[in-house]
């Protein structure tokens, strides 16, 4: 009962494709292929009774960790993400399948580069999870003080990722407007986590005539 209204909507998916095809014939247009739908679980490790009851596969071209069953009948695959690779092109599945694997997968996430794509994505996501966690009471104190334990060693991370790109556009700043910066000056400024006074001697830079007038007490 539960799965008549997907095979309904995946049938009327497939009428309306080759209908569309039709018409694009008639247009002189190549034709689109139609995917057929697929269900793709993901366990953070691996499932005994699924392993021993289901004729499972390793699925051919993807990782190790990924397993088909079902052929072009249930086209249903698993995610076993305890067996994945540990590298980036993994990391936001196995951050997804949480459990045992999340504090490794937070740790990865806060040691990429500023700008790498699975930290934009990554971010937003744990820093959600954090506020939920902080305002809402666990019935299991002990696993949410690790938790937020956790997340706020990430968001740690982060701020001090923040900082010191801030201390080095104060530095590109004054660099391009030929401003001398002593070592001591530089070192403060490098050292710096605090983003409010970073960002502050970011606005001064731009039209400061030397680090005296950047810096709040420079040396």
């Amino acid at each position: 009962m539960a799965t008549t209204p997907d095979l309904a909507s995946w049938k009327g998916r497939e009428r309306r494709a080759r209908s569309d095809n039709r018409k694009r014939a008639d247009q002189g247009r190549a034709p689109e292929q139609f995917v057929d739908s697929f269900l793709w679980i993901v366990a953070a490790g691996a499932p005994t009774k699924l392993l021993t009851k289901l004729p499972l596969d390793a699925a051919p071209g993807w990782p190790t960790g990924v397993y088909l069953f079902g052929g072009d009948v249930l086209r249903v695959g698993l995610v076993v993400a305890s067996e994945l690779p540990l590298d980036t092109t993994t990391l936001l599945v196995r951050l997804m399948a949480a459990g045992p694997l999340l504090a490794q997968a937070i740790k990865e996430v806060s040691a990429l580069p500023a700008d790498a794509y699975e930290r934009d994505v990554a971010e937003p996501v744990l820093l959600a999870f954090q506020q939920v966690l902080e305002r809402q009471p666990s019935q299991y104190p002990e696993e949410q003080e690790f938790m937020l334990d956790l997340l706020n060693g990430w968001k740690n991370a982060h701020n001090d990722g923040l900082a010191a790109g801030q201390a080095k556009a104060v530095l590109s700043v004054l660099r391009a407007r030929g401003i001398a910066v002593p070592d001591a000056a530089r070192e403060r400024i490098l050292s710096e986590k605090d983003l409010p006074c970073l960002e502050r001697w970011l606005e001064r830079s731009l039209t400061a005539g030397s680090i005296a007038d950047v810096l709040d007490d420079p040396s």
